[in-house]
């Protein structure tokens, strides 16, 4: 009797998921792919998506990617891969170039929720990434969750238009001109 109940701790131990998340977070090694299309979880393909063997992180799993240089940040496990078995990760970079000059890397994983391997879980999973990469993006912090990638399309979107006036001067016109000019 005592032996199945010391057997019985020991698969609940292995199997709480807590307890479990902490034999998963460190080093994966990680490539990178530029597919477009449907994922294995239903979702289109998008930045801040990895692809994962479902054994060891399931769909819907939430992660923070450090020591991936311009890639680091928050993702998602959406996707699976013949490939993808272990410890190791795809990252979904849309540019078929990026994704080849990433290579491979040797990168750290956190853990932030552990998905449920459904649909559902990825579309929670990637409604909050997008969150809390819009909140970085907004007041953004070392090391957090959009990518150096995000940061840099931000910047872009927000450089200054030059346009001409009627006397033919070119004038400098900024996000916020431009909301300033709308409001009126």
């Amino acid at each position: 009797m005592r032996q199945h109940l010391s057997l019985l701790f020991l698969l609940l131990l292995s199997t709480c998921p807590v307890l479990a998340r902490n034999g998963l977070n460190g080093t994966y090694i990680a490539t990178a792919y530029s597919d477009h299309g449907i994922t294995a979880s239903g979702e289109h393909t998008h930045r801040h998506i990895v692809a994962a063997d479902p054994d060891v992180l399931p769909l819907g799993t939430r992660i923070k990617i450090t020591k991936a240089g311009a890639y680091s940040g928050e993702y998602v496990v959406a996707d699976t891969g013949a490939k993808i078995v272990g410890k190791r990760l795809d990252i979904y970079i849309p540019s078929e170039a990026a994704a080849i000059k990433f290579g491979v890397h040797h990168v750290h994983v956190n853990i932030i929720s552990m998905g449920a391997g459904t649909q559902a879980s990825t579309k929670e999973a990637d409604r909050a990434v997008k969150a809390d990469v819009a909140k970085d993006l907004r007041s953004p912090a070392d090391e957090g969750a959009a990518t150096a990638e995000d940061v840099e399309a931000t910047k872009a979107t927000e450089q200054p238009k030059r346009i001409r006036t009627a006397d033919a001067e070119p004038s400098v016109e900024t996000a916020s001109n431009r909301e300033d000019s709308k409001r009126h």
